[in-house]
């Protein structure tokens, strides 16, 4: 009997180090995941068009807010039309936006460099603007 638990013993460990080799590794834990990417920013004439900011004109007057979600567009005598902003497509001369509003019309805002005055105030704004509507097109100035 005393050989048996002898044996035993002595074979215990042997059986472990089989075990063992039977083993999976633990898999290596999962990297953390990477952080998003910085909200990007557009900056065109000094205006950085992924922060609010207006186009505007006068004779006849209109205006258009422009925030990162939508594009607003009012003018005396107009009715209210807004449109989901798809964000500017930028090359280095000119920045544009192309929608088709609330009232199912299209709409192209095209935006140019240059100093802009509104020709009602003493404002100068840092970007000149054309919109383009159904049957017309308006000038204008952008700026914050």
């Amino acid at each position: 009997m005393r050989l048996l638990t002898f044996a035993a013993v002595a074979a215990a460990p042997l059986l472990l180090l089989a075990a063992c080799d039977q083993l999976t590794p633990a898999p290596a834990p999962a990297p953390d995941p990477a952080p998003p990417p910085p909200a990007t920013t557009t900056v065109f004439g000094g205006l950085d068009l992924s922060q609010p900011f207006t186009v505007r004109g006068n004779e006849p007057f209109w205006a258009i807010a422009v925030t990162s979600a939508t594009l607003d567009y009012s003018g005396v005598d107009r009715p209210q039309e807004t449109a989901a902003n798809p964000g500017p497509q930028v090359t280095p001369s000119v920045a544009t936006f192309t929608v088709t509003t609330s009232l199912n019309h299209p709409l192209v805002v095209v935006l140019t460099v240059g100093p802009c005055s509104d020709g009602m105030s003493d404002t100068v704004y840092p970007l000149n603007a054309t919109v383009i509507r159904p049957g017309e097109t308006l000038t204008g100035c952008a700026g914050a």
